[in-house]
């Protein structure tokens, strides 16, 4: 028997036409449709909040450790939840201790049936918007010894000074912040 080793050539033009379609893409394929650009998520600025009360560099009487938080939206259209306010001091919630207003927020440092240790304690608060937008703020409150005049303890400047100082910075926040 015989075998033929070449090939006819219909076969090698057939052979040669399944080649080049392997090779080249088919006409009738269409691009995949393009991914539309992700769309940004908002972006929400955070309230503002600040000790207010007492003034920086101040001392509050052991007797009665009052402080003073004022807060303000971040956006007119985001508004502060109040009911989101808290407060630790020395690392202790105290929210509970504290009253609530729409701007602000003022409490003891302690509940009447405990006392606070004279000298510096750290109390952080936090706040945050209708949407969810959170901020805190961190100060050094110092507790002096009752009958202390807390007033001639402030560097020679007097509290009332230093509260509008306060108040007017609340005020160029707020400003700010509205469109």
């Amino acid at each position: 028997m015989t075998y033929r080793r070449s090939l006819s050539p219909v076969a090698l033009w057939l052979l040669s036409l399944m080649a080049s379609a392997r090779a080249a893409p088919a006409q009738d394929e269409t691009p995949p449709p393009a991914q539309p650009p992700p769309v940004p998520l908002p972006v929400y600025r955070a309230p503002v909040i600040a000790l207010a009360q007492p003034a920086p560099g101040a001392a509050v009487p052991q007797d009665r450790p009052v402080v003073v938080f004022r807060f303000a939206a971040g956006e007119p259209g985001d508004p502060v939840d109040a009911r989101s306010f808290a407060v630790t001091v020395d690392g202790e919630d105290r929210t509970e201790l504290f009253q609530l207003s729409l701007a602000e927020a003022w409490g003891p440092l302690a509940s009447p049936d405990d006392a606070i240790e004279p000298g510096s304690h750290e109390v952080v608060a936090r706040i945050c918007s209708a949407r969810g937008a959170c901020t805190a703020t961190t100060a050094l409150v110092t507790v002096g010894v009752s009958g202390v005049n807390t007033a001639a303890s402030s560097g020679g400047k007097s509290t009332r000074k230093k509260r509008q100082f306060l108040d007017a910075l609340l005020g160029a926040l707020r400003t700010l912040l509205r469109p």
